[in-house]
């Protein structure tokens, strides 16, 4: 009798819990929100990066593929060097300093350690050298030598970058000093060296073919660049390298391919060979897997929104903005764009108001939207006008009712 009772009991035991997992598993893929660009190609199971934080960047969209803690602030090492160029961009920009300037090595810039370019103490070198060196072999002779001309002191300098740094919206950096030799307090999100490299391309054309120099000889010592992906990958052009004990190994890559170009950032990884090899699966996995797509005519109006009470009846609605996209290859032919914005407005109307939103959505989801904005003003009309159109605005409300 018992043995016949148990049988039918443990079966019905082993598909409860046969539905539980089910539920369970169900469930959890069903809870799991994957956005437009990641849901296809499941990126983040496709990579392995090794490192203390990454990402993987799209400067036109400045769109993030895939990443891992990329907000969190973490010792740069050189890395740092990017912003002191940026400040000094900007400074041989305005005019204030001059590639011909000379600057003196002080005690503090020749004693300091890590790598050097070996400019000798109380030697005034030309501000473009050391400039140079600071990009191509990673001077911190050169860095702390460039911050003391530039600002006064080192100190004085790294003032001046926390302030760029405000003035570029990288919320996740500080600095304190100019070549990113350990200090407290001084850190960078992997998210904000990718904005910062984006604004060193585009902003400084100019001075940004320095990154993808190979060597640089002073004093007939001839060094080479850390980043080993400028010997790997001809499309790789930039950008910077850094190290220390405590911040790892550090690189920011980026490549150009065919008018296309992607940013990736390593933080703390374990060597050298590691982060160019993690740097690169990125930048391959960008260009492998994603693209622009221009879904959007800046150039036309988008609508024409009816006016009442306005010196004129029509007014054309655009976009600020490019109008691209970033979307996986396999959702190209996938995309469409909405929009969305009232019958009609009343005036007065200032130019780049908003008055409405454009979608572009990709299976159904919202992947980029953009406010519609008036593109000129609309000023009220003669009292006529404005009378005649407030009888035409009730009556179409009347009929609407």
């Amino acid at each position: 009798m018992t043995n016949r009772l148990t049988t039918p009991i443990k079966s019905w035991v082993n598909v409860f819990f046969i539905f539980c997992f089910w539920v369970f598993t169900h469930s959890a893929a069903q809870a799991q929100p994957q956005s437009p660009l990641q849901g296809q190609l499941q990126a983040d199971q496709a990579l392995e990066i090794e490192g203390t934080a990454w990402l993987l960047f799209e400067p036109t969209t400045q769109s993030i593929v895939i990443s891992h803690r990329e907000t969190v602030p973490l010792p740069p090492a050189s890395i740092t060097k990017l912003m002191t160029n940026y400040v000094l961009f900007s400074r041989l920009q305005s005019g204030d300093l001059s590639m011909g300037d000379k600057v003196p090595i002080s005690t503090s810039a020749w004693r300091a350690e890590g790598s050097r370019m070996f400019a000798e103490v109380g030697s005034q070198l030309e501000l473009g050298e050391l400039l140079r060196s600071s990009i191509v072999q990673s001077g911190n002779d050169a860095a702390i030598a460039l911050a003391e001309f530039a600002g006064g002191t080192e100190l004085a300098f790294a003032q001046m970058m926390n302030q760029t740094a405000r003035d570029l919206g990288l919320t996740q950096s500080n600095f304190a000093n100019s070549s990113g030799l350990p200090a407290e307090d001084h850190l960078m999100s992997a998210l904000d060296i990718a904005k910062l490299s984006k604004a060193i391309i585009d902003d400084f054309p100019e001075f940004y073919t320095w990154y993808a120099e190979k060597e640089y000889t002073h004093n007939n010592i001839r060094q080479f660049n850390r980043n080993r992906l400028l010997w790997q990958d001809d499309s790789v052009d930039g950008l910077k390298t850094g190290y220390t004990e405590a911040a790892g190994y550090c690189l920011v890559g980026t490549a150009l391919r065919k008018g296309q170009r992607w940013i990736a950032v390593v933080m703390g990884s374990s060597s050298e060979k590691q982060r160019s090899k993690d740097v690169l699966s990125l930048l391959n996995f960008g260009f492998n897997n994603y693209e622009i797509a221009n879904v959007i005519d800046t150039e036309k109006a988008l609508a024409n929104m009816k006016i009442y009470g306005g010196d004129v009846d029509q007014l054309e609605l655009n976009i600020q903005g490019q109008g691209s996209v970033l979307v996986s290859k396999s959702q190209r032919d996938q995309l469409t764009t909405q929009l969305d914005y009232p019958e009609y407005v009343q005036a007065p109307i200032e130019a780049g108001q908003v008055l409405g939103t454009v979608k572009v959505l990709a299976n159904n989801q919202v992947i980029s939207e953009w406010p519609l904005t008036a593109s000129q003003a609309v000023s009220q009309g003669s009292w006529w006008k404005r009378l005649s159109d407030s009888v035409k605005l009730r009556a179409r409300t009347l009929f609407a009712d």
